[in-house]
C-alpha cells in the first residue's frame, strides 16, 4: 500500500465545501485588489503631494518604484516563511503588516516617512503575489482552478487600474491622506474576513488521506474519477464546522520543518530559487515580464507629470480616468491571452505528431511583439506633440494589453517546462519582473529630461522588441536547453 501525493492534495480540497473556498478567493483577491490599488493610485495626486511635501514629481516618482521593488522582493521572504510555518499565518501577519503601513503612510508628516510607509506596506502586501495562486491551487480542483486564477488576474489588473479612478476623485475631493484612509479602512475589513474566512491548506489532514494500493493505480481513469467524485460528496457531507473553526485558530510548524529544523528549512527554502537565475527560460520569463510591467509603471509615474500642465491641464480625477485607459487593454486581451496560447500549442502539437513540447506556447508571442513596442511609440509621439489626450491613451492601452498577452504565456511556459521546480521558478520570476520594473521606472524621469520624451519611448519600444525576440532562440533552443537542465531542475 502507498499514500498517493495526488490524493493528499484531493482531500485537503475535499474537506472544504463551495462556501468556504469562495469566501477564501473573495477575501484574497481584495487583498490583492487593495495592495495594487495602494500601490498604483498614489500617482494620480502626486500634484497634490508635492504642494504638500514640495517634492518634484521625479522625486515623488519614488513613492511608486520603491514600491514595486519592495514588492517584488518580498517573495523571496513570505514563501519560505508560509512553507515553514503556514500559509494561513504568514498571510495573517503579511495583512497586519500591510494595514499598519497604510495608516503609517496617512499620518505621515514628510516625504521620507512616506517612503518609509509605502515600503513597510508593499513588503507585507507582497505576500500575497506568491501565495495567493498557491492558495488557489490548494482550494479548488483543477477544472476549477483555471476559473479561479481567471478571477484573481482581473482583481490584480482592477487594482492597478482601476484603483487610479478611485484615488483621482477621492484625491480631488479630499486630498492624498484620504486615499490612505479608505486604503485603511478596506484593508481593515479585509483582515477580519481574512482572519474567519482563510483557512489554512498546506497541512495533510490524516483521517481523510486516500490510501491508493499499487494495483489500483492501473484502474481506468473514468473509473478513479468517479471514485473521487464521490469522495468529495462524501466530504463535503461530513464536514464538522466546529473542527474547522477550532482548526483556524490552531497553529503548526509544516512536517518538513519539524524534520529539518526551522532555521535550516527556511533558508533551503530561501535559496532554492537563486539556482533557476542560471536557467535561460526563467531568466527570458523575468525579463519579458519585467519590460511590459515596466512600461506600464513607468506611463502611469510620468503621467501627472505629462498631463498635470498646460496644454492638457488634467486634475487628480482626470488622471485617473486616463489610467483607466490601461485597464480597456488589458480587458481586449484577456480573453485573446489564454485560448490564442493554448489553440496554438495545439496546433503545434498536432504537427510534432502528438508530441507535446513547452516551446509550442512561445509562438503566440508573436502578438504582443508586434503590438506593445507599438503602443510605446504612439503614447511617446502623440504625448511629444501635445496631441489630443484619446491619442495617448489609445497607445497606453496597448502597451498594458501585454500584461495580459505575456505572462500567459511566459509563466505557463515556466511551469510546463520545469514542473518539479515551478513553485521556486515562479517565486522568482515575481520577485525579478519587479526588480526590473523598479530599475525601468527608477530612471524614467532621468532619462526623459536626457533624450525628451518621444525619444525615450521610441528607445523603450526597441528594448521590448529586443527582449521579446528572445522568444524565437528560446523556441529553437529551448528543447536543447531542457536536457542539459533537467537533472538539476
Amino acid at each position: 500500500m502507498s499514500i498517493d501525493p495526488r490524493a493528499t492534495r484531493l482531500t485537503i480540497r475535499q474537506l472544504f465545501p463551495k462556501r468556504v473556498t469562495y469566501s477564501a478567493l473573495l477575501t484574497v483577491n481584495l487583498y490583492v485588489f487593495m495592495g495594487n490599488m495602494y500601490s498604483s493610485g498614489l500617482a494620480v495626486g502626486f500634484e497634490a503631494l508635492a504642494a504638500d511635501l514640495h517634492m518634484p514629481f521625479a522625486t515623488l516618482a519614488e513613492l511608486v518604484s520603491y514600491s514595486v521593488l519592495a514588492m517584488g522582493l518580498s517573495n523571496l521572504i513570505w514563501m519560505p516563511l508560509a512553507l515553514t510555518f503556514g500559509k494561513r499565518p504568514i498571510v495573517v501577519i503579511s495583512m497586519a503588516m500591510f494595514l499598519g503601513g497604510i495608516i503609517w503612510s496617512a499620518v505621515a508628516k514628510d516625504y521620507n516617512s512616506l517612503l518609509a510607509s509605502r515600503v513597510f506596506a508593499s513588503f507585507g502586501y507582497g505576500a500575497i503575489e506568491s501565495l495567493g495562486p498557491s492558495i488557489l491551487a490548494d482550494l479548488f480542483y483543477e477544472r476549477n482552478y483555471s476559473s479561479a486564477m481567471a478571477v484573481y488576474a482581473a482583481f490584480l489588473s482592477g487594482g492597478s487600474q482601476i484603483g487610479p479612478v478611485i484615488a483621482g476623485y477621492l484625491i480631488q475631493a479630499k486630498g492624498w491622506r484620504w486615499f490612505f484612509i479608505l486604503c485603511a479602512i478596506i484593508a481593515a475589513v479585509n483582515l477580519v474576513t481574512t482572519i474567519f474566512l482563510l483557512p489554512e491548506t498546506l497541512y495533510e489532514v490524516e483521517p481523510e488521506l486516500e490510501i491508493v494500493n499499487d494495483i489500483e493505480k492501473d484502474v481506468a481513469s473514468h473509473v478513479e474519477t468517479v471514485t473521487r467524485s464521490e469522495t468529495r460528496t462524501e466530504a463535503r457531507a461530513k464536514m464538522d464546522y466546529a473542527t474547522y473553526w477550532k482548526d483556524l485558530w490552531s497553529f503548526k510548524i509544516s512536517k518538513e520543518a519539524q524534520e529539518k529544523g526551522i532555521f535550516r528549512h527556511f533558508a533551503y527554502q530561501f535559496v532554492l530559487p537563486f539556482p533557476l537565475l542560471l536557467v535561460p527560460g526563467v531568466l527570458i520569463a523575468s525579463a519579458m515580464y519585467g519590460v511590459i510591467l515596466g512600461a506600464v509603471v513607468i506611463i502611469s509615474t510620468i503621467a501627472p507629470d505629462v498631463f498635470a500642465p498646460p496644454p492638457y491641464l488634467f486634475s487628480s480625477a482626470d488622471l485617473g480616468l486616463f489610467t483607466f485607459s490601461s485597464f480597456i487593454g488589458i480587458v481586449v486581451a484577456w480573453p485573446i491571452a489564454g485560448p490564442l496560447t493554448d489553440r496554438l500549442s495545439r496546433w503545434l502539437r498536432i504537427r510534432n505528431d502528438g508530441v507535446h513540447k513547452p516551446e509550442h506556447r512561445l509562438p503566440a508571442l508573436v502578438l504582443p511583439f508586434l503590438i506593445c513596442p507599438v503602443g510605446l511609440i504612439v503614447f511617446g509621439y502623440t504625448v511629444a506633440r501635445q496631441q489630443h489626450y484619446v491619442r495617448p491613451a489609445v497607445g497606453a492601452a496597448i502597451c498594458a494589453a501585454g500584461l495580459t498577452l505575456v505572462p500567459s504565456v511566459m509563466l505557463s511556459y515556466v511551469v510546463d517546462a520545469y514542473p518539479r521546480t515551478s513553485g521556486e521558478a515562479l517565486v522568482l520570476v515575481n520577485a525579478s519582473k519587479n526588480v526590473v520594473a523598479f530599475g525601468l521606472a527608477k530612471g524614467a524621469y532621468a532619462w526623459m529630461t536626457m533624450e525628451g520624451i518621444d525619444k525615450m519611448f521610441y528607445e523603450f519600444a526597441g528594448i521590448e522588441w529586443a527582449v521579446l525576440f528572445l522568444a524565437l532562440p528560446l523556441y529553437i533552443f529551448g528543447p536543447w536547453i531542457r536536457r542539459r537542465t533537467e537533472r538539476w531542475f
